[in-house]
Order: C-alpha cells, then structure tokens, then sequence
C-alpha cells in the first residue's frame, strides 16, 4: 500500500480531526478548513482510495468517513509514535475508546435480548475480532 504525501496529510487530518470531534470527516470540511490546494472532488477521490485500502469507512452513504482498526494501527505505527501523543489527543482518545465500549455494552444488552443463546464472551471475542483483528476493512 501506498499513500502519495497529499493522501497522507489528507488521512492524518481526517483521524486527528476524528479524535477531536468524534465525527465524521468529510471532503467538504477539509476543502474549507485546510489548505490542501485541490478541489472537494479531488480530496473526495483520495478518500475513496483510502476507504479501497481499508483505512476509512463512511457510516453513512452521504456522510464523511472514519478511521478503521486498520486505519488506527496504520496511523499509531507509521505516521505518530504513541510517545508522540500529547495529552489532550491522549484525553481525546481515551474519551472516544469509552464511548465506543459504553456503545458496545449497549449493543450487547440488545443482542441478548434478541438471541439469549449468544454468550457475553462469544460477544465480545466478536466485538474485539472486528475492532483489532478484521482486516477486510
């Protein structure tokens, strides 16, 4: 996989912003707020390569995109060293973690409800599968 320099700062802008606000990115806020010297459907493009490689995903069809767990991994490892965090992105980060486990227990809740033969550790063994391990995304 290969990210020119233009689809590098355009993927460590859409997860730093993510970290930030917890929302999705799209071209349109990054053509407006960034100084990325191309056109909305050029960025639109890079996106979409990014999404082809698994980096990000749009929860939404008319919605910006978010990082995946391959996203994540590739964006600890190769663009920010951990130690390189500050701790407002660490604060960000450990608030977004919360949120997505609080998320988590909820769907878990509902699942049990729905199939009460499905076990909590079948459950989360699926839930950590797809964050960490699925690399179709």
């Amino acid at each position: 996989m290969h990210l020119d320099n233009r689809q590098q700062e355009i993927f460590e802008i859409v997860v730093e912003e993510f970290i930030k606000s917890a929302r999705p990115v799209g071209s349109e806020f990054l053509a407006e707020n960034y100084d990325l010297e191309v056109s909305s459907a050029t960025i639109r493009n890079d996106l979409a390569y990014l999404e082809e490689l698994g980096f990000l995903v749009k929860p939404h069809t008319s919605g910006g995109r978010v990082p995946t767990s391959r996203g994540w991994h590739f964006f600890i490892e190769e663009i920010k060293e951990p130690g390189k965090f500050s701790m407002e992105e660490m604060t960000r980060l450990n608030t977004l973690t919360n949120r997505l486990l609080s998320t988590s227990q909820e769907i878990m809740l509902c699942i049990s409800k729905i199939f009460p033969e499905v076990s909590d550790e079948f459950f989360k063994k699926f839930i950590i599968d797809k964050l960490f391990y699925d690399r179709r995304k």
